[in-house]
């Protein structure tokens, strides 16, 4: 896998408004046939980039939902551009 290959998928999962939960995300992910991913890997690419400030999150019933942030938003913009 690229080095920037997960970075695109999940934040291109995100719209501007909306948000998804960790396990959302999974299930989103695991249906792309290209990347075999544990749910370990996804968390910890999720705990990446929220300190990376390309996502936000905030707990709500036991799990973290995900938002795209505007650095985000750009980041995802420059890797579909660039990649």
């Amino acid at each position: 896998m690229n080095y920037n290959e997960l970075k695109v998928q999940v934040l291109g999962l995100f719209e501007s408004t909306k948000e998804l939960d960790s396990f959302k995300i999974r299930q989103l992910l695991a249906t792309e046939e290209t990347l075999k991913l544990t749910d370990k890997a996804v968390e910890m690419a999720l705990l990446r980039y929220w300190r990376q400030g390309l996502l936000s999150r905030t707990r709500r019933a036991g799990r973290f939902q995900y938002a795209l942030t505007e650095r985000g938003l750009a980041r995802k913009e420059w890797l579909l551009k660039n990649g």
